[in-house]
């Protein structure tokens, strides 16, 4: 019975590398096809839901990792995938040392996500309103959707099921606390939590976490 056990345990382990190699092949393909400029060190476990737009420009700097699989990610996230959308004349740039763990980004206009930064399992990145704020607008044709270009600074770190909302930045080496919802810039070296997120504590040049205000 031992035998048999570590034999299935061999195999499953074999066709688990086979199946992340076949979705990181295909991620791979598609990205070419859609004629997204990456770095061919980039990592993927999992389809990802890409939806790029032929005139749009879309760049993923190198050693960048995207999980869009629950099997890879110990942090959870369900059956969710990692999800892409980059608009027609839309801006989206992965820089280097990136990770992504099943989460959403929609860009319409222009996101930035500099290197060395980590965006949590379920988390979504707008920089667009998708609606307008009045009603009649909304009911006829959906006119004057409010855009604004989203940056998330180097080191910064975004923990699970945040939401970035139009318009933000995050600072360098900043923490976005687990479920927060960002509707404001947040300065470099700050941990910020809530909904809405506000300040929770700053951190030092040498990244040890000061007394809270």
């Amino acid at each position: 019975m031992m035998k048999a056990d570590n034999h299935k345990k061999k195999d499953r382990k074999v066709l688990g590398f086979i199946y992340w190699r076949l979705c990181d092949f295909y991620n791979h393909l598609m990205l070419e096809k859609l004629g997204v400029r990456f770095s061919k060190d980039l990592k993927t476990y999992g389809t990802i839901n890409l939806r790029i737009s032929p005139k749009s420009d879309f760049h993923i700097g190198e050693n960048v990792i995207i999980r869009s699989h629950w099997r890879n990610n110990p942090a959870g996230g369900g059956q969710n995938k990692c999800i892409i959308t980059v608009n027609q004349g839309a801006k989206l740039d992965i820089g280097r040392n990136v990770g992504i763990s099943n989460s959403t980004i929609y860009c319409s206009k222009e996101i930035e996500i500099q290197e060395n930064v980590l965006i949590g399992v379920n988390c979504v990145i707008y920089d667009t309103d998708f609606h307008s704020v009045v009603a009649d607008y909304r009911i006829n044709g959906n006119r004057n959707i409010q855009k604004e270009k989203v940056t998330l600074k180097r080191g910064s770190w975004i923990g699970g099921h945040c939401i970035i909302l139009k318009g933000v930045t995050i600072g360098e080496n900043s923490v976005v606390g687990a479920g927060s919802v960002v509707t404001k810039d947040i300065p470099d070296n700050e941990i910020w939590a809530g909904n809405p997120a506000k300040l929770i504590r700053c951190i030092d040049e040498n990244l040890n976490i000061e007394n809270d205000f």
